[in-house]
C-alpha cells in the first residue's frame, strides 16, 4: 500500500509539472509575439498567469486558446493534425481537461494519416492500372493475349496464389475420389438444426475440412450424403456461392451411405459409441454425422443411427491420451475430426493426431494410452496400456 500511494504521488507531481510547462510554453511563446496584439490577448496573459478556470472562457476565447495548444504542442513534437473539422469544435470547446482536448488530438492526428494513406494507395493503384491497360494494348496490338506477367517470353507461366493453392488442392482430391477413398458426412440432422446460426456454423466446419488440406499427401475425398437440394444447409452454400466466398471442392449427394458404399466398409463415428477406434482402417469409409452438438443437447443421435441402419460404430479414444480441462467440452468439431482420421491415415500416432485439439480444452496430454476406470491392470498390462496414475 505503501508503495502504491507513493506512485500515485510521484504521478500527480509529474502531471502538474507538465501541466505548468504547458503553461510556460504558451506564455513565452505570446511574449514573443508584437507589442501590438499585447492589449487584444490581455485576458489570454490573465489566464496564463492566475491559472484561470477554462470554463470561465467565452467560446471564442476558447477557440483561440485550442489554436495555441495545437501550435506549441506541434513544435513540441506532439501529436496534433494540421487542420481542426467543423464537427469536432464543439467537442474541443466543450472539453474543460487539457487531456480530453489531447485525445481529441491524437485521434484526429490519426485520421489525417489514414486518409492521406488511403489517396497514396488509391493514386498508385490507379497508376498501376493505367500501366496495365497500356502494356495490354501493346500486346493486343503484336497479337499476343493480355497478361500482367513481367516475363511474357520466359518458359515459366503465371501462377497466382489463390489458383495455385485451389489447383493443388482439387487435383489431390479428385486423385483420391478415383481412387475411392471417401470419407462421408451424413447431413440427414437438417431437422435437429433449426436455427439459422447451427446452419452457419456447420457450413464453417465443412468449409475448414480443406483450410490446411496441402500438408497431406492423399487426402480423403468428401462426400455429403443425405443431402436435401432445397434444405438450409443447401441454402447457407447458395448465399455464400454467390458471395464468391464458398469453397466447392467436395460433392453432394441425395443417395444414403448405405446406397454409395457396401455396408460391411462403413463406420459410423460416435462420440456415444462403447466401442474404441483402436487404429486407422484402411479399408473402411468412415462416417461422421454433421451435428453441432450444441444444436441437440448432446443426445446420441448419431449411435442411434447407427444402430438403426445396423453398421459398425466407434468412438476415438480421447480420454486415453488426453486430460480434459474442468470446464471443457468434450465435443470435437467437424473439421478436427477430419484432421484427426487424416493424420491417422498418413502414420502418425494418436498423440500426433490430437495435437488438432487445441490447447485451451486439454489440460494435459499423454504420449502412452492410460487405463479406463473400469478396466483392470492385468488387461492393461496385456493390451500394452498403462494405468491412469502412471505418470
Amino acid at each position: 500500500m505503501m508503495f502504491r500511494s507513493l506512485f500515485s504521488v510521484i504521478n500527480l507531481i509529474v502531471r502538474r509539472r507538465a501541466l505548468s510547462y504547458h503553461h510556460r510554453y504558451l506564455a513565452d511563446h505570446i511574449s514573443s509575439k508584437s507589442s501590438s496584439t499585447t492589449d487584444t490577448n490581455e485576458w489570454l496573459w490573465e489566464y496564463l498567469r492566475h491559472r484561470q478556470s477554462y470554463q470561465l472562457l467565452t467560446d471564442e476565447q476558447k477557440r483561440q486558446v485550442i489554436l495555441l495548444e495545437i501550435q506549441t504542442l506541434r513544435e513540441s513534437g506532439e501529436r496534433v493534425p494540421d487542420s481542426i473539422p467543423d464537427e469536432y469544435w464543439s467537442e474541443l470547446i466543450s472539453s474543460p481537461l487539457l487531456d480530453n482536448r489531447k485525445s481529441i488530438y491524437n485521434y484526429l492526428f490519426i485520421r489525417e494519416i489514414s486518409k492521406r494513406k488511403r489517396v497514396t494507395e488509391k493514386a498508385a493503384l490507379q497508376e498501376r492500372r493505367m500501366t496495365s491497360a497500356t502494356r495490354h494494348a501493346e500486346l493486343a496490338a503484336a497479337g499476343l493475349p493480355a497478361t500482367n506477367y513481367p516475363g511474357y517470353h520466359s518458359m515459366f507461366r503465371q501462377l497466382t496464389g489463390g489458383q495455385t493453392d485451389r489447383w493443388i488442392r482439387d487435383n489431390k482430391l479428385m486423385v483420391q475420389a478415383r481412387l475411392g477413398e471417401y470419407l462421408l458426412v451424413d447431413c440427414g440432422f437438417e431437422v435437429e438444426h433449426a436455427r439459422s446460426k447451427y446452419v452457419s456454423k456447420l457450413v464453417d466446419q465443412i468449409e475448414f475440412f480443406f483450410a490446411n488440406i496441402q500438408r497431406y499427401h492423399s487426402p480423403s475425398f468428401v462426400t455429403l450424403c443425405n443431402f436435401a437440394t432445397d434444405g438450409q444447409i443447401q441454402h447457407e452454400f447458395a448465399r455464400r456461392r454467390s458471395q464468391n466466398r464458398a469453397v466447392s471442392c467436395f460433392e453432394t449427394t441425395e443417395a444414403s451411405y448405405l446406397d454409395l458404399v457396401d455396408r460391411q466398409k462403413l463406420i459410423y463415428l460416435s462420440p456415444h459409441s462403447q466401442y474404441e477406434m483402436s487404429e486407422y482402417d484402411h479399408n473402411a469409409v468412415y462416417i461422421i454425422g454433421a451435428i453441432v452438438d450444441g444444436s441437440v443437447g448432446g443426445r446420441p443421435l448419431t449411435l442411434a443411427k447407427a444402430k438403426r441402419d445396423n453398421l459398425k460404430h466407434q468412438r476415438l479414444p480421447l480420454e486415453r491420451y488426453l486430460k480434459f480441462g474442468g470446464n471443457a467440452s468434450r465435443t470435437l468439431s467437424l473439421d478436427k475430426i477430419y484432421f484427426i482420421l487424416m493424420a491417422l491415415k498418413h502414420g502418425q500416432s494418436w498423440t500426433e493426431a490430437f495435437q488438432a485439439i487445441p490447447d485451451r480444452k486439454v489440460a494435459e496430454r499423454f504420449n502412452q494410452p492410460r487405463l479406463g476406470k473400469n478396466e483392470s491392470e492385468r488387461w492393461g498390462k496385456w493390451a500394452g496400456i498403462r494405468n491412469r496414475t502412471d505418470q
